[in-house]
């Protein structure tokens, strides 16, 4: 008994000495003195230190981890961010994670309202479940190469987000992982995605493109569930995927132009929930001719830019010979973007006949830059050089491209044309949602955006917020308007089991309605009822 009790001792000192807690700045890591690895466990406050909504005090603007730490003389690299370390830090705007850090814990950013940016280094290969979850002021996200799995819940609920970079190693995006991200407009899955859960994209609102590459073997049920607004999607799966048909729950499959692999034209057209969809080739031959001689033809897939087609067309011009005493003038037609079979004629004339005329392009007045065209080249052709002259220029990274000055158009003399630039963002207005004084979600939105997505806002909010005991939601002081200015939404509360309508609750003739019934909300719209979320109610 008396080694026994000797040797647990001896563990719990071994224990003791391998592990130990350290705070560096306003962080507490977790450091092995075996490995030398240390884990960001949390900020150095404790849980008392938070507000009544659980939100962290004192940590606030960009946080910057670092990659190693020192500790007695001995350096230790930061290789890990525990589960969640930073959950609910609400002040926090910008976060950068350095190279080396492989593992992202549960949680980890979830509910950071002022986050803004975070950079992921291409170390990492594991995220946990609702790492990013409710960061509702994240527009974009850059997962790093070398990601095989996105962990369920990810960016749920992140409704700044436009954008996604995907990596390429992505294998398997989990349930839920992006739903309610109503800021995504596009979204194209990387070759060598197999499995989409359930829920992943559902309720991304404002959805318009969807790219499913050829590895995908199965898609989750309610993956799709109330993107209303997919209007198109590039299918490359052959042979037609089997899918559930609550796939596309609350999406009109009539509205949306379906493109997928020449060969299973006639099989997606028959198929099962496919077959709803106006079914398109994806892929377009388009030739050149040149001196009545078809020298080249490419298959390009359907909405192919027509900067691509132009810079084969230029291709092809640099392996033909023109006849003496001759010039190429244009392209017959004019060049676009794919969408159909096409062939493309070059225009020959005399030599003699070609006024040549000084195309020249310049950034508000400076920047000039010169191209010699032929008198009668078409747009396109004018397109071609003024995008040239764009992607050399430097634009200010405050700034955007708007348009030129004046309009491009064939050649018919020389010209100058002026590249006019912008603020970005300079109309957009911040709408904010206040439930019980607290600012729950805050989003800029451009100038013009529809009332009905401020509205989606608004269900989001309402889902999103922490009420006081006893009451809960009963609806907004006012009505949801078009964005033309900064506005802010105040919920107003009511005690839990109050089931009376409100007749503040009452829409304007001709608009929706909402009502309380055993104590939720729901709307009536255009003869279809809605809960809070925007879910329609069967």
């Amino acid at each position: 008994m008396k080694k026994l009790t000797l040797f647990f001792a001896a563990l719990c000192c071994a224990v003791t000495i391998n592990a130990l807690e350290i705070f560096r700045g306003v962080l507490r890591y977790d450091i092995s003195l075996t490995t030398h690895r240390a884990t960001v466990v949390k900020s150095i406050l404790s849980i008392d230190s938070a507000d009544p909504w659980g939100n962290y005090q004192g940590v606030y603007g960009p946080i910057t981890i670092p990659a190693t730490i020192e500790y007695d003389g001995e350096t230790y690299q930061v290789t890990a961010i525990a589960d969640e370390a930073f959950q609910k830090v609400k002040d926090i705007t910008s976060v950068t994670i350095p190279e080396g850090v492989t593992t992202i814990g549960r949680s980890a950013f979830e509910r950071c309202p002022s986050l803004t940016s975070i950079i992921l280094p291409e170390s990492v290969t594991s995220i946990g479940e609702n790492a990013f979850a409710s960061c509702t002021a994240l527009p974009s996200l850059t997962l790093p190469d070398g990601l095989m799995v996105i962990p369920a819940n990810m960016c749920s609920y992140c409704m700044a987000m436009k954008t996604i970079t995907f990596p390429t190693s992505l294998v398997e995006i989990d349930s839920c992982a992006f739903a309610r991200c109503i800021g995504l407009t596009e979204l194209k899955l990387p070759n060598g995605t197999a499995l989409i859960g359930n829920s992943v994209f559902r309720g991304c609102t404002t959805l318009r493109s969807l790219t499913l590459p050829a590895s995908v073997a199965a898609i989750g049920e309610n993956a799709f569930k109330s993107c209303r607004n997919l209007r198109f999607l590039k299918c490359h799966i052959t042979p037609p995927l089997a899918i559930n048909e609550n796939v596309f729950e609350d999406v009109t499959m009539s509205k949306i132009s379906l493109f997928v692999p020449n060969q299973s034209l006639n099989t997606y057209k028959s198929y099962n929930v496919w077959k709803n969809c106006t079914v398109y080739p994806l892929n377009y031959n388009i030739s050149f001719v040149v001196n009545g001689q078809t020298v080249y033809t490419v298959p390009m897939e359907v909405f192919t830019p027509a900067a691509a087609v132009r810079e084969e067309a230029h291709a092809v011009l640099q392996q033909v010979s023109i006849p003496a005493g001759k010039v190429f003038k244009h392209w017959n037609p004019e060049i676009t973007a794919v969408a159909r079979d096409q062939a493309y004629e070059a225009v020959i004339e005399s030599n003699s006949t070609v006024t040549k005329c000084s195309i020249a392009f310049t950034a508000d007045g400076g920047n000039r830059a010169s191209f010699l065209l032929d008198e009668g080249a078409p747009k396109s052709e004018v397109e071609y050089y003024a995008q040239l002259y764009l992607d050399q220029v430097n634009t200010p990274l405050d700034r955007e491209f708007k348009y030129w000055e004046p309009a491009l158009a064939a050649v018919s003399d020389n010209q100058t044309y002026n590249a006019v630039f912008d603020f970005i963002n300079q109309n957009e207005y911040t709408i904010s949602y206040v439930v019980n004084s607290d600012t729950v979600l805050a989003v800029d939105l451009k100038y013009g955006t529809e009332d009905w997505v401020v509205e989606e806002y608004a269900n989001a909010a309402a889902a999103m917020a922490v009420y006081p005991a006893g009451m809960t939601f009963k609806d907004w002081d006012k009505y949801f308007n078009k964005v033309t200015e900064d506005e802010t939404y105040t919920a107003r509360l009511r005690p839990i089991g109050e089931g009376i309508i409100s007749p503040s609750l009452q829409g304007r003739p001709g608009e929706a309605s909402k009502f309380l019934r055993n104590g939720q909300l729901f709307i009536d719209r255009n003869g279809k009822t809605y809960n809070a979320l925007g879910a329609e109610i069967q």
